[in-house]
């Protein structure tokens, strides 16, 4: 299959005359216009853009819409023929106009790089859901451990609870609950004056 020369933005705008400036707003305009595969951040057109940017920059000119110039290129000028079902089953489609046809080797390319692009981002996703699921256990087991710090901490305030209020309880009861845990009768150990 022979390709036609491919043009890029600048050759395009020396071509037909007109500013690169003024080729990229047309072509982001009626984009749906121009066929072009893209090769890293440049667009590369078929021979056939400088005809499609020519007609527009002309059919501009005359005061249209740019529904109306889109309509006026895709159809050549002619009014659009009413589809009409086919009547046989062996009748033949008349043509496609040369602005549908694509190329096969541009599609081609940018189906594999598509695929290249979908594997790509579906290892990539993978490779994210890793590291989301080991995030998460090391972040479970750091839950675990300070769960049981927890548990460690609570045991120690609720033993300081018990001693402080064994402290803050008046020296008499203490010494009475003291003598009274022993249950030995005795001689009393306060001082006399």
């Amino acid at each position: 299959m022979m390709r036609d020369k491919e043009l890029k933005i600048g050759d395009i705008a020396r071509l037909t005359g007109i500013s690169e400036q003024d080729v990229r707003r047309l072509v982001r305009t009626y984009d749906s216009l121009f066929t072009y595969r893209t090769v890293g951040r440049v667009k590369l057109f078929p021979e056939k853009a400088v005809r499609i940017v020519t007609e527009l920059v002309e059919l501009s000119k005359n005061g249209l819409t740019p529904e109306e110039v889109t309509e006026e290129i895709r159809t050549g000028g002619r009014p659009a023929a009413p589809e009409e079902p086919a009547e046989e089953v062996g009748r033949i489609a008349p043509p496609l106009p040369p602005e549908v046809v694509l190329d096969l080797g541009v599609m081609q390319e940018t189906l594999a790089r598509q695929e290249r692009q979908i594997t790509r981002l579906v290892a990539e996703l993978e490779r994210e859901r890793k590291e989301r699921r080991e995030e998460a256990s090391g972040l479970q087991k750091r839950l675990d451990e300070q769960q049981e710090e927890l548990v460690l901490v609570a045991e120690w305030v609720d033993y300081f609870d018990r001693q402080m209020d064994e402290v803050s309880r008046p020296v008499f009861e203490r010494v009475r609950r003291t003598l009274g845990t022993r249950g030995e009768p005795g001689p009393s150990t306060r001082r006399s004056g």
